[in-house]
C-alpha cells in the first residue's frame, strides 16, 4: 500500500494521504512521494488542476514526530543551527497548477501549512485546523505563520499560533481559512466538480493568474499590477485566447490546447 495513493480522470489528478494508522502524519517516504508526484504533474499537459486530500478520517497531522529525523533538536535559539532541509510546503510552492485541498478532518501543524499553501480550501464540516507548534516548543517553518495572516488576518492568526489550539470547521469558513463547508460523505464530490470547472479552463490562463495571485502576496502592490500586465499580454498571443474568443463568438465550449 501507497502512502500516497495518485488517481487521474478528464485533467484532474488527486493525492491522497494514505497514512491513515498515523492520521496523515507526513514522513520522509511521504516526502519524497509528494515531491516526486507534484514534479511529474507539473510536467503533464494533460492535467490542470491537482485535488489534495487525506484517507480515513484525518487531512494530516502534520509531520511525523515518531521519525528520527522530524524529531525537532532541543537547543536555545541563538545557538540553533541554520535549517537547511527544505520546507514540507516545498513541492507544493514550485507547483504551477491549481491546486484543491479537500480538507476531510483534522489539519494541524504541517497539515495545515500544506493546506495554506494550496490555492483553494474548502473543508469537511467534521474537520478541525490549528498550527500547535508552540505547545512543543517549536513555530510553522513551512510558511504557516506567514500565509496563515494572508488568509485569516493578523489577529486571529495570533491567537492560534499563541495558543496552539484548534478551530472548528465553523470558525474556518468564517474566518476565510477555508471558502466552502460540505457533509463529510459530500465533500470529495464537491471537490471533483470544482475541479473539474477549473480543469475546463485555458491552461495557460490558469497558471497566469496562479502567478498574479502569489504576486498579490508576495509582491508591493506596483510590482504586482506590473506582474499582472506582463501576463495578460503574454496571453493575448496564445491560440487559447483566440479559441477562446472565437468559441464565445460561436456560442460553443472553446477546446483549449495549452497553446
Amino acid at each position: 500500500m501507497s502512502d500516497l495513493e495518485i488517481t487521474r480522470e478528464a485533467g484532474v489528478a488527486c493525492l491522497t494521504l494514505n497514512r491513515p494508522e498515523k492520521r496523515n502524519a507526513i514522513d520522509d517516504a511521504t516526502r519524497e512521494a509528494l515531491t516526486q508526484a507534484f514534479a511529474r504533474l507539473d510536467d503533464d499537459l494533460a492535467i490542470r488542476v491537482v485535488i489534495l486530500t487525506g484517507a480515513g478520517t484525518a487531512f494530516c497531522a502534520g509531520v511525523d514526530l515518531a521519525t528520527p529525523g522530524n524529531v525537532p533538536v532541543h537547543s536555545s535559539i541563538a545557538a540553533s543551527p541554520i535549517v537547511t532541509r527544505a520546507r514540507l510546503t516545498a513541492p507544493l510552492d514550485a507547483f504551477s497548477k491549481p491546486v484543491i485541498a479537500a480538507l476531510n478532518g483534522v489539519a494541524v501543524g504541517g497539515g495545515l501549512e500544506m493546506a495554506l499553501a494550496c490555492d483553494l480550501r474548502i473543508a469537511s464540516t467534521a474537520a478541525r485546523f490549528g498550527l500547535t507548534e508552540v505547545r512543543i516548543g517549536s513555530l510553522p517553518g513551512s510558511g504557516g505563520t506567514q500565509r496563515l495572516v494572508s488568509a485569516v488576518g493578523r489577529t486571529f492568526a495570533a491567537q492560534m499560533l499563541f495558543t496552539g489550539e484548534l478551530i472548528s470547521a465553523e470558525q474556518a469558513l468564517a474566518s476565510g481559512l477555508v471558502s466552502e463547508l460540505h457533509a463529510p460523505d459530500a465533500l470529495m464530490g464537491r471537490a471533483f466538480a470544482l475541479a473539474g470547472v477549473i480543469a475546463e479552463n485555458a491552461p495557460l490562463s490558469l497558471v497566469a493568474i496562479k502567478k498574479a495571485l502569489r504576486a498579490a502576496t508576495d509582491l508591493p502592490l506596483a510590482a504586482g499590477f506590473e506582474l499582472e500586465r506582463a501576463l495578460y499580454g503574454a496571453l493575448t498571443a496564445t491560440q487559447d485566447r483566440e479559441e477562446g474568443r472565437k468559441a464565445f463568438r460561436e456560442k460553443r465550449k472553446p477546446n483549449f490546447q495549452g497553446k
